[in-house]
């Protein structure tokens, strides 16, 4: 097959995956490479954190499945039965968010339309979106079972999710409440506390009068929410606070209100905060709810869930909303007297993470999970080690959240979800339960025994439903104890460790009695290239398929991978995708190359390709090397090594091979991607090929290629295929090759190898420095009395690219080189060396002006705190450079 003149992507990368899916290649095998099966096998499980149905995919997505995939391609070639399974999230109010916003753009809201229909449209706007996600997952090379595909609202999981909280009601872990919850008045839902985002604002702390009712005078209240005084039905001072301990337990007057509340001694109320008298509104403060529940006082609701005031509130404020209240309980304040002042404050206030919306801390009954039992469970499961985190310390991390946790509200107010499975007694004189668990949620009304019930209308949080993913994925109900359960890793990102990573494990203790996966990898934020957080009100985002469009899938993997660290929110750049892309048109360009001197040698010695095991059956006093093919037996190929450039590049690839198992067993995807970048751009392709020029050790160009190609595929999964399928004399797919089998090599020869290395790169470096002031022209090389040099004068020749090279028959002339342990010398005029000399000077004069500059800089202590510490660390790597480069010119100069 004739290899194409160039890569292009988009010519292969479809085709490449369509023919993988043809041949069923993401499917677990049967067995493993050593023939066992079931759960006597070697298996690696992985699942994808189920993307949100409602959009394109962005970058963090590319780098979850850049991630994942590579994990499971490379634990394929392993030999491991692996399966990956993909997912799609119905992402409860996340794509009831993204709906409502279509519904805006077509002057529409929900409310023109019943549950029924609203889930029915939500339904086919999801499905919609689903198909487009699932092809540019492909276009990612995600190498995930398809038959397998998990959604959310499939049956399994609804199933699942009804058994467990059946199983939590029967224990007495799920409760309905009321309590104080989040909630978000645009979009009529309430959140879990870890939903909530809090942003440092500007606000006003008010000191209002409240006229004390059994003596004259008044005590000062501090507020920052006045407008909730309607639902006041105390104010506290704290029991230590003796300025007040003559009023405990009397009465203020309610001011806009005709009520009377008690003042109260409470902890809570901060003697240094204000003037340590504090307004307590039970229904709208969660630390006042706490407060209210100790002193069992009346809660009061005065917001509605429309986030308009209530009738309670009095004719003049009913229908107001927070702000035009706020506004108008300050005025009618200041106009009775009663406002003595305000203070500007910066505090924290509760917002809406998507829609930005304060949140309202509102009474109302919802579902909730008493989390103490599952909590303690998982806690010593973690301190067990029985989970291992990278990176390490978020361990320790979740350990300190599930120690703090509290009851986890999983009810929620919108239609587009897993309806709740319980149901209400109609008539509460009816004999029964108030509350009854029924899988009939088609159904709004059931009667059992004669008995009418109505269903609940709320709809579980989906991190409820979600915190069941391993299990459903697995099907470990189905099948009681599948085989990949627990997964071998869960990979995610960090920003979603207590919301997701917790629940899960939670709930897998709970659901299975075995932690859901034995290890996790959390990845940060993919930030700008200037290391800013990506938002298109910033204009800053990067689309993951305009980049594989653009450069090409595998480009994209490599750029995405390259400088990324466990659970680190790290800049990404384009030029990191180009690198890639250069990658992959280098590796062609290498394969095209070692392809075209395989045809030429073989044509001259008239064999064909099917006689490949031929001809290195005659080689069969080198190391053996394998590698995977269709057959159940890896054919076996031998070679030679027969110089020191080829028992150099087998060490350098065993090396390599060593490094990549480190890095993949410990996560380090950047050190991974740099390890194969180096082997192939700086070793074998301008090494070893060029000295394969002159050689040309057939067996070994075949070897060396196929193992480079197979170590970077799980990188680079398409370029690899593309290539593979090129090339005469592989077999099969890439896909189901083996890992490199460990080469042999004469390791003195190896080294001497890299000895010559260092001379040939000075003897370039040099080299191209003098030509300069010769016009361009290349000056030859003396040697003298030097074994390994003398010993390789074509190899040395020839790579270093010198007209000539001659000896000194003892007598030392030109410049000798910088090359410890090595009498060589260019041959140059003394004017060239005294030029080159006061270029050297100049040089050093110049840089030394930088890092005088650099010093100063960094021996300023304002500088040093104040700077961005991105800024700071890079005026120290530059410090350190600069230094670097004095030393070596200066070493320079000493020679001459």
């Amino acid at each position: 097959m004739k290899f194409a003149p160039s890569y292009n992507p988009a010519d292969f990368e479809t085709e490449v995956y369509a023919a993988w899916e043809a041949a069923s290649k993401f499917a677990p095998a049967k067995e493993d490479r050593g023939g066992r099966s079931g759960r006597e096998s070697k298996r690696y499980s992985i699942v994808m954190p189920p993307p949100n149905a409602n959009g394109n995919l962005h970058i963090g997505h590319g780098l979850t499945v850049a991630t994942e995939d590579s994990l499971t391609r490379y634990y394929r070639l392993r030999g491991r039965r692996t399966w990956y399974v993909p997912g799609a999230d119905h992402a409860g109010f996340e794509t009831w968010v993204v709906y409502e916003r279509e519904l805006e753009k077509q002057g529409k809201t929900r409310f023109m339309f019943s549950r029924d229909e609203l889930y029915a449209r939500v339904w086919d706007f999801v499905q919609e979106k689903r198909g487009a996600m699932e092809l540019q997952l492909r276009a990612l090379g995600a190498s995930c079972s398809w038959k397998d595909l998990t959604f959310t609202l499939d049956e399994n999981v609804i199933r699942q999710t009804y058994r467990t909280f059946e199983r939590m009601w029967q224990d007495g872990l799920i409760y309905r409440g009321e309590k104080l919850v989040n909630y978000c008045t645009k979009h009529q839902t309430a959140f879990a506390d870890i939903e909530v985002e809090y942003k440092d604002e500007d606000g006003a702390l008010y000191e209002i009068k409240y006229p004390l009712v059994e003596s004259d005078g008044y005590v000062v209240v501090s507020t920052t929410r006045p407008e909730t005084l309607f639902g006041d039905t105390a104010v506290a001072v704290n029991p230590a606070d003796e300025r007040y301990a003559d009023i405990l337990g009397s009465h203020v007057s309610l001011p806009l209100t005709r009520r009377e509340i008690p003042v109260i001694a409470d902890q809570h109320a901060d003697m240094t905060y204000g003037t340590g008298v504090v307004k307590i509104t039970p229904a709208h403060d969660v630390n006042d709810f706490e407060v209210g529940m100790r002193h069992d006082l009346p809660r009061i609701s005065v917001i509605g869930f429309d986030g308009k005031m209530l009738p309670i509130c009095g004719a003049d404020y009913e229908g107001l909303s927070v702000l035009e209240c706020r506004k108008k309980v300050l005025k009618d304040l200041k106009d009775a007297g009663l406002l003595l002042g305000e203070k500007k404050i910066r505090h924290s206030v509760a917002h809406c993470y998507k829609c930005g919306t304060v949140i309202e801390p509102m009474l109302k009954e919802q579902w909730f999970v008493d989390t103490s039992k599952l909590a303690k469970m998982a806690i010593e499961h973690l301190n067990n080690n029985e989970i291992k985190f990278y990176p390490e310390n978020k361990q320790k991390v979740l350990v300190n959240y599930l120690e703090g946790l509290k009851d986890w509200n999983i009810s929620r107010q919108i239609p587009w979800g897993i309806a709740i499975p319980m149901f209400k007694k109609v008539d509460p004189n009816e004999p029964g339960e108030e509350w009854v668990f029924d899988t009939r949620t088609n159904l709004s009304e059931i009667e059992i025994g004669g008995v009418k019930y109505v269903r609940d209308e709320d709809t579980f949080d989906t991190w409820f439903s979600s915190s069941h993913w391993p299990i459903v994925c697995t099907n470990w109900e189905e099948k009681i104890g599948s085989e990949f359960y627990p997964l071998n890793v869960m990979e995610t990102g960090a920003d979603i460790l207590f919301a997701w990573v917790a629940r899960m494990i939670m709930v897998g203790l709970y659901v299975t009695g075995e932690v859901p996966f034995k290890e996790v990898y959390l990845h940060g934020l993919v930030l700008d290239a200037h290391g800013k957080k990506m938002s298109k009100s910033k204009g800053n985002v990067i689309n993951p398929m305009e980049m594989i469009l653009q450069y090409g899938s595998d480009a994209f993997r490599f750029g995405i991978l390259r400088g990324r660290s466990a659970g680190l929110n790290q800049a990404f750049s384009e030029n990191s995708v180009i690198s890639g892309r250069n990658l992959c048109n280098k590796l062609w360009n290498i394969s095209r190359f070692v392809q075209g001197i395989v045809d030429a040698e073989e044509a001259e010695k008239g064999f064909s390709e099917t006689d490949v095991s031929v001809v290195l059956g005659n080689e069969a006093n080198g190391a053996v090397h394998q590698t995977a093919s269709d057959s159940i037996n890896p054919e076996v190929y031998q070679y030679t090594t027969n110089n020191m450039g080829e028992d150099w590049i087998c060490r350098e690839i065993n090396r390599a091979r060593g490094v990549l198992e480190q890095c993949m067993a410990e996560y380090r995807f950047s050190e991974a991607v740099e390890t194969i970048y180096e082997l192939i751009w700086d070793k074998y392709a301008d090494w070893f090929l060029e000295s394969q020029k002159i050689f040309k050790n057939i067996s070994l160009l075949k070897v060396t290629l196929e193992s480079i190609l197979t170590m970077l595929h799980p990188f680079a999964p398409f370029v690899t295929e593309a290539i593979w399928q090129n090339l005469s004399w592989t077999d099969g797919m890439i896909i189901d090759a083996m890992w490199p089998s460990i080469m042999g090599y004469d390791e003195i020869s190896a080294e001497n190898f890299e000895r010559l290395i260092e001379v040939i790169s000075e003897i370039r470096g040099m080299g191209t420095a003098l030509s300069k002031f010769n016009k361009g022209k290349k000056f030859g090389l003396l040697v003298g009395e030097d074994i390994l040099v003398n010993d390789n004068l074509l190899l040395v020749k020839f790579l270093s690219r010198v007209p000539a090279i001659a000896s000194t028959n003892g007598t030392p002339r030109g410049l000798r080189l910088a090359t410890v342990n090595h009498e060589l010398y260019l041959d140059v005029p003394e004017k060239v060396v005294v030029d080159f000399r006061d270029e050297l000077e100049a040089k050093i004069l110049a840089i030394g002006r930088e890092l005088d500059g650099l010093n100063a800089r960094m021996m300023n202590p304002r500088y040093v705190e104040k700077a961005p510490q991105q800024l700071v660390r890079e005026t120290r790597n530059s410090i350190a450079e600069k230094a670097e480069q004095i030393n070596h010119l200066k070493s320079q100069l000493e020679l001459i």
